[in-house]
């Protein structure tokens, strides 16, 4: 009866043993599941800030060729006003003569 026990409590041992092995191999396996979502985190978190700034960018350089597209007409507008008022000049010295 004693040999029975014996063998019965070197089996619990070991799988007592064998439990707390496979209890810390799965803590490890947590914490490096967690240090790489830590990393994930940090890598999103950039990627945001650039993409903020690119998109800022974007914007700022979208409004600036607008306004240069409308400083573009309004310069060739400040031309034909500038002709037209050249020649009424022309004309009214013609009248003038």
């Amino acid at each position: 009866m004693i040999e029975k026990e014996t063998n019965l409590l070197a089996v619990f041992e070991d799988r007592i043993y064998e439990l707390i092995r496979l209890c810390d191999e799965k803590k490890r396996h947590i914490e490096e599941l967690e240090k790489s979502l830590k990393e994930k985190d940090e890598i999103i978190w950039q990627n945001r800030q650039t993409m903020e700034a690119l998109q800022t960018k974007y914007t700022n350089l979208h409004t600036a060729r607008r306004l240069a597209e409308n400083e573009t007409e309004f310069q060739n507008a400040r031309k034909r006003v500038n002709k037209l008022v050249r020649e009424v000049d022309t004309c009214i010295a013609l009248l003038n003569e």
